[in-house]
């Protein structure tokens, strides 16, 4: 089966000098420039998060190429707002540690599925968990943790509460990508990345009932839906002759 990893950064302030206000600022000298500080993951349907510190490692280097060899297991990798964010920092990490990209995935980005299949009042990950009934983020926020995280040795209370926050973010994601997921047409086929027939092309299950079809002017392919996700998919999507639409 496909690996599915959901994933979450956790990004230290970029700290600059310049002249001006709070409103009109002139950046004349960048003094540290964003930092990875920890992140936490876990594939898809495990119990387990892991999280890993900049402090488990004794190099920078080295922690930034652990997070790119994570990703170049993944088949598929999940994160909220990660098509602009997680994953374009993770990029600039590599590149400036000089570093090779991971190898080429699929992602899901459940900022963008809740733009694009839903009108919600705020598309932010806590307030989704809020509308679904699936959690909150903790309350504390890594910001108020950073100047003590990005110390050479943090208080263990520090560490406890940055794991205690960034953990909770992947679990609240792995909730609402479930609950999103039904309706992402544009999710990547499981199908495919597995080189399996017969199987939901969203969750991988071979628990599907037929439900009519899908009509085309050259002809009609079988439609089904998902008995464990719910999410709907055709003959096209699950079987290798299925591309072929079938002629009436």
């Amino acid at each position: 089966m496909a690996k599915i990893i959901l994933y979450d950064l956790e990004t230290s302030r970029t700290i600059v000098e310049g002249y001006g206000n709070r409103w009109d600022f002139r950046v004349v000298k960048f003094v540290r420039v964003s930092e990875l500080m920890c992140y936490s993951w876990k594939e898809l349907g495990s119990s387990k998060v892991n999280f890993v510190s900049r402090h488990d490692f004794k190099k920078y280097h080295d922690f930034v190429k652990s997070l790119r060899d994570l990703l170049d297991e993944a088949d598929v990798t999940i994160a909220h707002n990660g098509g602009s964010f997680d994953d374009k920092m993770a990029n600039r990490f590599f590149v400036i540690e000089g570093l090779t990209p991971p190898k080429p995935r699929k992602t899901v980005d459940t900022l963008r599925e809740a733009r694009r299949w839903f009108k919600f009042e705020s598309n932010k990950l806590d307030d989704l968990g809020q509308f679904l009934g699936v959690g909150r983020k903790e309350n504390v926020g890594y910001s108020e943790l950073e100047d003590d995280f990005m110390t050479d040795s943090p208080s263990r209370q520090t560490i406890k509460l940055m794991r205690k926050y960034n953990n909770q973010d992947v679990t609240l994601l792995e909730d609402v990508y479930y609950r999103l997921r039904p309706f992402m047409a544009s999710h990547p086929n499981i199908g495919d990345i597995s080189q399996s027939d017969g199987i939901c092309p969203k969750c991988g299950s071979t628990n599907l009932h037929k439900r009519g079809f899908n009509h085309k002017r050259n002809g009609q392919s079988q439609r089904y839906q998902c008995q464990n996700c719910y999410g709907w998919c055709s003959e096209a999507s699950i079987k290798k002759q299925g591309r072929i639409v079938n002629g009436v």
